[in-house]
């Protein structure tokens, strides 16, 4: 299969952490990845802020508590105009649901397992790829079109049905996000916990459910007979145009 035109051939990381084992154990596993062509460490958040200034990563794994400036203040420096995907990597487990508010692409939590580093930067790949499809096929319109009457402004996380703002909240929007980059694929309910929530597998699913019912009541016409948001029995949920 050809590569896509869209498709980051190599892709730079930064790891931020003012621990030096941290960023050695994390680089480790980075340097296995072959589309990791370039990782760049930070010992400190200001460092990190001065890094984020003189170029956009594609990558950037953040710790949270830092003596100088918090991963949370590091996220807020990176480029509006063309994000990196934002993975923190910390010991607590307190700070999830703000890191998912700010829309960061994953949370681990330390000790992390190797296999979950890889998938998150090969999901990361597939998210980038779609922004970048999103970017270039909009010009400079960053709306898309995602179905029936929705449109959605990922410049300002903006939806909406008709004229009329959406009022979503930020896991709900993440969610929506999730389905739209499959262009009309099926998403597994385990695909969509790790991707919008981090969940581990032993999660139960119920969470995906719960917000897909509130999605179909704030952007379908009929909920209880929805034509956009559609349930794949057994698996998950996809997008019909």
């Amino acid at each position: 299969m050809p590569q896509s035109k869209y498709r980051l051939p190599t892709m730079r990381a930064v790891i931020v952490d003012d621990e030096a084992p941290a960023r050695r154990r994390l680089r480790g596993v980075l340097q296995q990845i072959n589309t990791v062509t370039r990782i760049d460490e930070c010992a400190s958040g200001r460092d990190a802020v001065e890094l984020l200034k003189r170029g956009a990563p594609d990558l950037v794994f953040l710790d949270i508590q830092m003596p100088d400036l918090d991963g949370f203040a590091v996220a807020a420096a990176a480029s509006d105009t063309r994000p990196p995907a934002i993975i923190f990597v910390t010991a607590y487990d307190e700070h999830a649901v703000r890191a998912f508010e700010i829309q960061a692409f994953d949370y681990l939590l330390k000790p992390f397992d190797d296999e979950r580093v890889v998938a998150t930067v090969k999901r990361a790949e597939d998210f980038l790829e779609w922004a970048r499809r999103e970017e270039q096929d909009g010009a400079d319109v960053p709306v898309l079109r995602g179905f029936g009457d929705i449109s959605v402004d990922f410049a300002t996380h903006q939806v909406r049905r008709g004229s009329k703002a959406v009022d979503l909240r930020p896991k709900e929007y993440a969610l929506l996000v999730a389905l739209l980059k499959r262009g009309g694929r099926v998403a597994s309910r385990l695909e969509l916990l790790q991707e919008v929530w981090g969940y581990a597998e032993d999660v139960m699913s119920r969470t995906v459910d719960t917000h897909v019912a509130e999605l179909r009541r704030k952007l379908e016409h009929d909920a209880a007979n929805p034509r956009h948001i559609l349930t794949v029995r057994k698996t998950g949920y996809r997008l019909a145009r």
